[in-house]
């Protein structure tokens, strides 16, 4: 019985000393402050884990075509490159004011599958700065997007660039139809 007793004090202290923390002011939500290094492995580990967990359960394609992977190129070149940039290319001013820092996908994507990288992309991770395409996009959209960063890690910066250059004579080739948003669709 004293262990019990303990233990719920114990844990109303914690409680009660995070709610003071959280009440005064005390932490520092400032971008521009470095978290702790046991407050990044938290809250990592919290979001792998979540991710891991949320996704398990998605099956992705078998295989993406090499115009899954151009259409994937297309919604990250205008939604995504700025935040995390690319091979040959760095992140914007606002991307790189990010913290946590967006992770350069060219690494990041070698450790999560298709699966978690479609949950990340369709709903997000809160307080990040990564925000959630799927209410604004169909689910074969989201799926080029994975396609294509699935094949970042093997990217070359010449590879990236003629998808550029691809993309931009195949939009000047097109019906003349121009998207207000500047997205391609």
């Amino acid at each position: 019985m004293k262990f019990v007793i303990g233990f719920v004090t114990a844990l109303a202290a914690v409680l009660g000393l995070g709610l003071a923390i959280a009440l005064s002011g005390a932490f520092n939500v400032a971008a521009t402050n470095p978290d702790s290094a046991l407050t990044t492995w938290v809250l990592h580990t919290t979001m792998r884990r979540s991710v891991a967990m949320r996704s398990s359960d998605i099956v992705p394609p078998k295989s993406f075509s090499d115009e899954d992977v151009r259409r994937g190129f297309e919604e990250f070149n205008a939604m995504c490159v700025t935040c995390h940039g690319a091979p040959g290319k760095k992140r914007s001013l606002a991307g790189k004011g990010l913290r946590p820092q967006a992770p350069n996908l060219v690494n990041a994507a070698r450790h999560w599958n298709a699966g978690n990288l479609y949950w990340i992309v369709k709903n997000g991770i809160k307080m990040t700065g990564m925000p959630a395409f799927g209410p604004t996009h169909d689910d074969a959209t989201l799926w080029n997007i994975v396609a294509f960063v699935s094949r970042l890690p093997d990217m070359t910066e010449k590879q990236y660039q003629q998808l550029e250059e691809q993309t931009a004579g195949s939009r000047s080739h097109s019906s003349g139809d121009s998207h207000s948003d500047g997205h391609a669709h």
